[in-house]
Formats: C-alpha cells, sequence, structure tokens
C-alpha cells in the first residue's frame, strides 16, 4: 500500500531530495557568510584599488562598514564614481585608505540602509556625502534603487535566503581561499570604456546642436520659480541631518559634496523627457534645496558643504561633461578633493546668498560653450 502510494506522487521524494538539499546551501551560505552580514563567518577582503563597478558597490555595504582599516569613505551617486580610492589616498589629509560607496541613482531608502552599516559599524574619520539634485524630491515618490539587495541589510532574516546565486557561492569560494571579494563582472574596466564612448558621442556635433536647442528653446522658462519648502525635501531633514549629527557626534569629519552640474543641464530638463526626468522649475528648485541644506547642516561640527558650481570655465564648458549631469575631467575631481582638503569652496550661511545670486545669473545667461577641458589655474 505504502509503495502504491509513492507510486501515485513519484515527485514527493525528488522535491524532498531538492528542498533539503537548498536548505544545506542556504545554511553553507549564511556559515561563510561572504557579504559579512552576520557576526560570525569568515571576515571579508575587499580589493583596495577600488576595482569596483557601481553595480557591484551596492552589495559591499557590510563588509566595507566592517574593514577597520578603511578611513575615508564616499557615499554618492553616479556623478561621484570618477573618485578613485588612489585619488582620496593622495589628496586628503589623514586617508590611507580610502572606498568609493557610489553607485547609480541612489534613493533615500537604500542611502538609509548603507549609512546604518556604516554608523554601526565604520571606524572612517571622513565621510564624504554627496547631495545630489535628488534630494529635492520627497521620500514618497522615490522608490528603492533597481538592484538593490535591501535583503542583505534589513532586519527580516528569511529574507537573507535572496541572497542565494552562483555569484554568492563564488563568493564564498574566494573567502574560503582567502581571495578579495570580487568577480571579473564587478570590474570598472567596462564602465570606464562605457563613460569615454559617452563623452565621445556627447561631444559630436549633432549633439552639441540638440543641446543648443534646447538652451533656446527654454531660455524663457529658465527662471520658474521653485514652490518647494524646506518641509518638503524631507531626504534631508528626516535622513541627511540625523546621520550627519550622529556622524559628527562620535568626532567624523563630514563633508557634504554638491556636484557641479553643467549649465545645461537646467534647460535640458526643461524638456518633456520620456525617463521622467522633466522639472521645467529645476534651476530654483536646487538652489532651494542648497538653501535647506545650509540652513540645516551649517552649524553642526565636522559638517562642511561644498560647491563648485560657479568656478569659471567649469560648469560652464561642454567640454568639460559626458552628459549633462556628469563630470568628465579628472583634473577638476583632484580639485574638488584638493579643496576639501583645504577647505575652499564652502558653502555656509555666510555665502549662500551671494552664491545663490551668482548660479542663478549664469545660467540664465548662459549660451553654449564647448571650447576646451577646464584645467585648476589656467
Amino acid at each position: 500500500m505504502q509503495a502504491l502510494k509513492l507510486l501515485r506522487r513519484p515527485f514527493l521524494p525528488a522535491i524532498g531530495a531538492i528542498t533539503a538539499a537548498c536548505c544545506l546551501l542556504a545554511l553553507l551560505l549564511a556559515l561563510i557568510d561572504p557579504f559579512a552580514i552576520y557576526p560570525w563567518g569568515i571576515r571579508p577582503k575587499l580589493k583596495m584599488n577600488g576595482d569596483y563597478s557601481a553595480d557591484a558597490t551596492r552589495f559591499l555595504a557590510a563588509a566595507v562598514a566592517k574593514t577597520p582599516s578603511f578611513d575615508t569613505i564616499l557615499l554618492g551617486g553616479s556623478t561621484s564614481r570618477p573618485y578613485t580610492p588612489q585619488m582620496m589616498e593622495e589628496i586628503l589629509p589623514g586617508t590611507r585608505s580610502a572606498f568609493n560607496f557610489s553607485y547609480s541613482s541612489p534613493s533615500p531608502a537604500d542611502r538609509t540602509a548603507i549609512l546604518r552599516q556604516l554608523l554601526q559599524f565604520s571606524h572612517a574619520r571622513r565621510l564624504i556625502l554627496e547631495a545630489d539634485w535628488s534630494y529635492v524630491l520627497p521620500k514618497a515618490v522615490q522608490h528603492p534603487t533597481p538592484g538593490f539587495p535591501m535583503y542583505l541589510y534589513d532586519e527580516v532574516w528569511w529574507n537573507d535566503v535572496r541572497g542565494m546565486s552562483r555569484e554568492a557561492f563564488q563568493l564564498s569560494r574566494a573567502a574560503l581561499q582567502g581571495d578579495a571579494l570580487w568577480l571579473p563582472s564587478w570590474s570598472r574596466s567596462a564602465e570606464q570604456v562605457g563613460y569615454r564612448k559617452r563623452y565621445e558621442r556627447m561631444q559630436s556635433e549633432t549633439s552639441q546642436t540638440q543641446f543648443r536647442s534646447f538652451i533656446a528653446r527654454n531660455k524663457v522658462s529658465i527662471n520658474n520659480p521653485s514652490e518647494l519648502t524646506c518641509r518638503a525635501m524631507d531626504a534631508i531633514s528626516e535622513d541627511l541631518v540625523p546621520f550627519a549629527r550622529a556622524f559628527s557626534a562620535r568626532g567624523v569629519e563630514v563633508d557634504v559634496v554638491l556636484p557641479p552640474y553643467s549649465w545645461v543641464l537646467y534647460y535640458w530638463t526643461a524638456d518633456v523627457d520620456p525617463r521622467g526626468v522633466t522639472r521645467p522649475s529645476m534651476l530654483n528648485d536646487v538652489l532651494q534645496m542648497r538653501r535647506c541644506l545650509v540652513q540645516a547642516l551649517d552649524d553642526i561640527p565636522h559638517v562642511r558643504i561644498f560647491s563648485f558650481d560657479n568656478i569659471p570655465g567649469l560648469a560652464s564648458d561642454w567640454k568639460n561633461y559626458f552628459d549633462p549631469g556628469h563630470l568628465y575631467n579628472s583634473e577638476a575631481n583632484r580639485y574638488i578633493l584638493r579643496s576639501i582638503a583645504q577647505g575652499q569652496h564652502v558653502l555656509s550661511k555666510r555665502n549662500i546668498d551671494a552664491d545663490t545670486a551668482q548660479l542663478r545669473s549664469n545660467v540664465v545667461r548662459y549660451e553654449f560653450t564647448s571650447n576646451e577641458k577646464w584645467i585648476p589655474g589656467k
């Protein structure tokens, strides 16, 4: 009779065996813990040369936070990708080991998950936080970044099983062998090639003609007033400010960097964009965001805000960008780091009014320019 039941349900033993195997693999992965999300496991080693793509870094928050040698950590979006650990170690005083934890389109939810890891475990003495234009958006309309592994950082332990993948087992093998937590597909090389190709395409006469048309078409509306209030920008008040205060209380230097967008951006976003980056009041929204940042952060010890938009020949010249939002000039990146080191181009309550008026005037009067790459002191 028992044999007859088994014949009627021939797949039950196979299903049971597969389930048991999956449970054993999940247990093995949890014991090795390649992403360093548990108190046990083999503490993974990270590549110290920064050879991690934007897609790779999002898996490394716990591992980065628990690596005690990192004394400087940069957290930002795609506009922060060009800052290499080598640059930071060379330029920033007291920096011996840096990590660039930047990836495309970070949202408030995943930024918060990363900052919680850093606040709980990191020994870094300097934290560079990029404050991009997305801070003008209410948190309610910002969804977690697609592909961000929130399951690795939340409090729901059974979500961790979603980390089971071929790549996770490859990383586990690397951890057992004492190798760095790294995969060939995580290399920055393909990312860098993509940036170069995009730069060449955007510097073509066809692209430049298109951007000239954006400026001509939207000249009349570029100074549209902002309707935003500081309260509406809740990612500043509810996320950025509390974390800045918490790190400051530990004596961490917190450098908030406003990425210098091409002035073309403010005209480009005035057009209807199928990707959803349409904001006719972008200029004054961003200016209001900067004012709110200064109002909220300026009095916190160890916290500084840096702005580079009004440097002559930088944001005004298209030769410095591979698209309206992304600087492509390593000399400018080095200059920004030197300015952080020397305390230059700091935005504060003393100069926010003058800086705002200058940037608004620069953008409103702007005519498309593509002459030469900006070099410090030239």
